[in-house]
């Protein structure tokens, strides 16, 4: 360490001691004159400066800016909510094509389950809120329901017939369907295999008073009902009996010894969603037809499919992004009303810095970036970045001066003059330490490959550098 030491004060390279840099310029004592300053100051000192103090200039500069928050307050109504997994990708990248074709040529959705519980289906009250083919279904029921909005597939997002387990197994213990649900002859309380003779085995309900029927009475309930369900549960579907329930249901209940059946779900399928409006729309629908079914049977009926786990953030971004954002201006104004000293600068600080997130996510909409917990995060550190922008040159204010009173002759010319310092001694400072760094430094990203690297980074760091 004592030698890099002595390697530093004697002004040479670093892995190259033998290369030394020219001797360091001495600091004068004496306040530099304008003939020493900068390009950038000499320019804030002679020409920005004064133009901007003028009294016309100052009001353009207040209505262009009203009109930039008034533009981005629209435009921020058009921001796309959702993440194409596509950004994720090379540009160049083989998987870019898959995706187009599949959103071109694949014409299925994915599948949802409408997931029914608290409802005891023992009971023909619970059994007639669920099923559909029978004449004393509830008209509202779960499976009516769902077969209604797979008629209107344009707004409910479902293009499928309903796989409703209630309905096969019911249909199952039909006496007609002689290959299904048997029992032994000689002692009904044992079921019969597929590979038992049909001379051993009748139909489960066969000779039952009163018999089986569309309209349900001579249908199990209680025990009879979950002996029968348990068994058609492991019963193989086959060429035989098409409508046991093992390859189509055996996943599509939860039991419990107790209390019966607890959960079950109905399966249907998504229309095609080729964009992220239609998961974020899909799964939406599909919560609000499932609170429908809800109120409508008594049954809790919420629905699943596989994106909602990505998809489910987008239910509430939008009020996270409102609480978020405004918990950080509220910050803002009141660490700069305190540490600059006066609660207007501070509200002044912060209107700017609300300003510029607003046009931050006008352009957000214009330049097709999407809201999502990506950009949520941008959208925070802007509000820091944006207090860098404006906080020094309120601070250079402050010190300029201890200020004349709102009402006083002189107070306007006071007020003149303590910001054109501000602005000739703060002014460059921001322009050259912060602007023109951090134009230097995001501008590499514009020759990303990476689309992701391309809009949440080099565009959104673009138009906060700008605003």
């Amino acid at each position: 360490v004592t030698i890099d030491l002595k390697r530093v004060e004697a002004s040479r390279v670093d892995c190259f001691p033998c290369i030394r840099w020219p001797s360091r310029i001495a600091l004068l004592d004496a306040p530099m004159n304008a003939s020493g300053l900068g390009k950038v100051a000499r320019f804030i000192r002679r020409h920005y400066a004064p133009f901007l103090l003028r009294p016309v200039v100052k009001g353009a500069v207040l209505l262009i800016f009203a009109g930039f928050f008034v533009l981005s307050a629209i435009s921020m109504q058009h921001i796309q909510l959702g993440h194409d997994q596509r950004l994720a990708l090379p540009s160049d990248s083989y998987l870019n094509d898959y995706f187009d074709h599949l959103d071109v040529y694949l014409d299925v959705g994915p599948p949802v389950y409408f997931v029914s519980h608290d409802l005891d289906v023992t009971q023909r009250f619970g059994q007639q809120e669920l099923c559909g083919r029978f004449t004393t279904c509830n008209e509202l029921s779960v499976a009516n329901v769902l077969e209604a909005e797979r008629k209107r597939p344009e707004s409910s997002f479902i293009s499928q017939p309903t796989a409703s387990w209630i309905d096969a197994f019911l249909k199952w213990l039909d006496p007609a369907m002689e290959t299904c649900c048997r029992v032994r002859k000689r002692n009904p309380s044992i079921f019969c295999t597929p590979r038992d003779s049909d001379r051993l085995c009748q139909p489960c309900l066969y000779g039952k008073e009163p018999a089986w029927n569309i309209t349900m009475v001579g249908l199990p309930e209680g025990e009879g009902f979950m002996r029968y369900l348990k068994r058609w549960l492991i019963s193989p579907t086959d060429e035989t009996c098409p409508l046991a329930g093992k390859a189509s249901f055996g996943t599509a209940l939860s039991l419990d010894d107790e209390t019966g059946v607890v959960a079950s779900h109905f399966c249907t399928s998504h229309s095609p969603l080729r964009s992220q409006d239609d998961f974020i729309n899909s799964m939406a629908v599909a919560r609000h037809i499932a609170t429908k079914i809800s109120e409508l049977t008594g049954s809790q009926v919420f629905p699943y499919s596989l994106h909602y786990v990505f998809f489910d953030q987008y239910a509430h971004i939008i009020a996270i992004t409102q609480e978020i954002l405004g918990l950080g201006l509220a910050a803002v104004l009141v660490v700069t009303a305190l540490l600059l000293g006066s609660w207007r600068t501070g509200t002044i600080v912060t209107g700017v810095v609300a300003l510029t997130v607003m046009t931050v996510m006008g352009v957000m909409a214009v330049w097709g970036i999407s809201l999502n917990a990506i950009n949520l995060v941008n959208l925070v550190i802007s509000i820091g970045i944006a207090v860098k922008f404006g906080a020094h040159v309120a601070r250079g204010f402050m010190s300029a001066g201890s200020g004349l009173p709102a009402d006083h002759p002189a107070g306007q010319k006071e007020r003149d003059e303590r910001m054109w310092t501000a602005l000739v001694d703060v002014g460059p400072s921001v322009l050259s330490g912060i602007t023109f760094t951090k134009l230097i430094g995001m501008s590499v990203l514009a020759l990303t490959r990476s689309k992701l690297l391309e809009i949440y980074y080099f565009r959104m760091w673009l138009t906060l550098i700008i605003s």
